[in-house]
This record gives C-alpha cells, structure tokens and sequence, in this order.
C-alpha cells in the first residue's frame, strides 16, 4: 500500500500543505518544532482515525483555527485508489471521515482498512510502561488486523464499564444485585474468552518476527521473549470455550473480593504482554539501549506480522528514531527499511541515510521549516 499524495490544512503549525511521497523510503528533514512529526501525525489519521500523538482532536487544530483537514490518495497492492479525507471542527466538537466520498458507517470501521504501522518515542511505554500500555499495543495491532476483535474489544468495554457500575453499588449499599450484574457478567465471559483467545494466538504468532527483527537491529545472540499473562489455568492452545469455562470458575472463585472492592477482578483487563531479554523481565534487568532495541523489534515484528496476515504492506512510520541509537544499529535498520515497500521517517540528521539511500522518484526526501515542507 502507498499513500500518493497527502494534504494537511489548519493541522498543527501547517497551513496549507500538500506532499507526493514516493513508493518507497520518504525523509523528513528539519529541526525540533519545525512540523516533521505533524506530518507523520497527519498519516496516522488516515489509518487510524486519529492521532498517535495527542488524545484530544482540537489540540491538533492550527492555533486560531476552528478546524482541520487531512486528505490523502492512497493506492491499494492490488492497484486501487482509495481518496480519504477526516476532517474537525472546533465549535461542533465532531470528527468527520470519508472513504470514496462517503461515510462509513463509523470510525471504528475505518481502521485496519489503510493499515499503519508507527515508531516513535511516544511507544516507549510499550517496554517502560505498566500492563495497559502493552494491552493498548496488542489491541491496536489485533484491530489494525481483524474487524472482529475490534468490535469484541468495544463490547467488551462497555460490559466492563457496567459490571464495574454495579459492583461500585454493591460496595456502597451492601445490597448484591445479582439478577442486574449477570447479564453484564455473560457478557465479559462471552467477549472476554474471544479476546483471550486472539490475544494468545497472536502471542504464538509473534514470537518467530520479533526474534527475527531483533537479530536484525543487533546481530547480537540476545533472544527476545514475549508471551501472555492471563486468566490462569489454562491449556497451552485453549479453545474459546475452555477459555469461558474458566473465566466463568475464576469469576465465581472471586465474587466475594469483587463486592468488597467494586471492580472486576478477571477478564482480558487484567492481561499483560510479558516481555523478556534472554530469559530475564524487561522491565526489571534490562538497560536503557536494550529497552529501545526491543521497541524497535516490537514494531518491526508488527509491521512483519501485519504484511503477512492482511496481505497487504502496511505504510512504515518512524518518528525521530534515529537520534535514539548509535550509528551501526541505524544502519542496521536503514537497511531493514528499504525492504519494507514505503516508509516515512523523520530526523534531524540527513548524515545517517549518506550512502544508505539513493534518492530518485522510489526515495524521496523533504525540507520541513516552519509548517513548510519541500522536496530537496
């Protein structure tokens, strides 16, 4: 997948800004503040619907404008073209998308269609952060991959929300409502189960690419580890229905501790994503390199697992990652790149791609100064 053209208007510090990215390696020249990372924020609207970056769409709005617009043109592997357009205003707080000219029928269904793939400092927490980082990357790389699991995470969400209302009640008053809480607890065991089961399968999935991808970044013999801490229990390779059968057990085990504390205490909310560096916890033994290193392989295992199992090759995005290694390890990874069909990168130093890139119509790199990007 390539995106052709993309045209950002009140976005950030861009005024009016238009780009033709070429197929395949794309850099973003310019110092700090100068709008590199607005672009590449842009990009990920059109994949994601929104922002890598920021939580709230009107921070993203050019100061003293009320909205924006991001359009690009966006060529399929199968040879189509697909126009995409979101665009925000300010005064009636809404988000509006487009594909082909017309509305889906929501937001949500609009991711993975234009699947993404983003490296930036901003996912450090993937590797520093607590177990809701690492859910918040499984969840978005399983989304950008399956519809279904899209949609069981939003009804899973909304089951927790509720269950987690009535059991806030029940500490409260005292008084166990059991007849309103069970629908809400059928359906975190129904949603709940499916998620798990995705979530190991993706585990298994996953092991080989990030191996391969860390090799790649270090040559060293360090072996990345990675698998799911979860409803514990369970078979190796459960099936959804094993899985329901034990959430259903757990739940009846804690159901006491669940009314004194007001929350739910099993399901898919409690996973982690275990990471470990030659056997040993990241979060724990690992030092500052080797947490940018798995990062890094993360993401590129991502990309490798998402070009595999969609079929379709996912635009690459890295954001200000070379200032954070050393010069053998962004050579490294400049190389992964270039097979990598199109990515786009940004950097203050143009030094580390001398010799790497050849740049004609396949590689391409811009000026960004000051909201003002131009091809160099």
């Amino acid at each position: 997948m390539n995106l052709g053209l993309i045209r950002l208007r009140h976005f950030r510090n861009h005024t009016d800004t238009t780009i033709r990215f070429a197929p395949g390696t794309n850099v973003l020249l310019g110092q700090n503040g100068e709008g590199k990372t607005n672009i590449v924020e842009a990009v990920s609207y059109l994949g994601l619907t929104k922002s890598f970056y920021a939580a709230n769409d009107a921070v993203a709005c050019q100061l003293g404008a009320e909205s924006f617009e991001i359009e690009g043109i966006i060529l399929s592997d199968g040879g189509i073209e697909h126009h995409m357009r979101v665009a925000y205003s300010r005064e009636q707080g809404e988000k509006v998308c487009t594909v082909n000219h017309a509305r889906p029928e929501s937001l949500s269904s609009v991711v993975g269609r234009f699947p993404v793939v983003i490296l930036s400092p901003e996912n450090s927490a993937i590797t520093f952060g607590g177990p809701a980082d690492r859910r918040r990357f499984m969840d978005m790389v399983l989304s950008q991959l399956s519809r279904l699991y899209l949609d069981d995470i939003l009804e899973y969400r909304r089951a927790i929300r509720q269950r987690n209302r009535i059991l806030g009640e029940i500490k409260v008053t005292g008084a166990r409502h059991t007849s309103e809480l069970e629908p809400w607890t059928l359906n975190i065991i129904k949603y709940g189960s499916r998620i798990i089961y995705r979530r190991l399968s993706f585990v298994r999935d996953f092991k080989n690419p990030l191996s391969d991808s860390y090799e790649k970044i270090t040559g060293a013999e360090e072996v990345p580890g990675v698998s799911l801490t979860t409803v514990d229990g369970l078979d190796s390779e459960p099936s959804v229905e094993k899985i329901e059968l034990r959430m259903s057990e757990k739940i009846d085990e804690v159901c006491g501790d669940e009314f004194r504390r007001g929350v739910s205490l099993v399901g898919p909310h409690r996973d982690d994503l275990a990471l470990t560096l030659n056997g040993k916890n990241l979060q724990r033994y690992a030092s500052q390199g080797q947490h940018k290193t798995m990062l890094i392989a993360l993401k590129m295992a991502e990309f490798a697992l998402m070009r595999e199992q969609r079929n379709e090759v996912p635009i690459f995005i890295l954001d200000d990652v070379f200032s954070e290694l050393d010069e053998q390890r962004s050579r490294n990874l400049i190389g992964v790149i270039r097979d990598c069909g199109q990515t786009i990168s940004t950097t203050t130093e143009e030094s580390r791609f001398h010799g790497a890139i050849e740049w004609n119509s396949q590689n391409k790199k811009f000026s960004v100064s000051n909201g003002v990007c131009t091809e160099t």
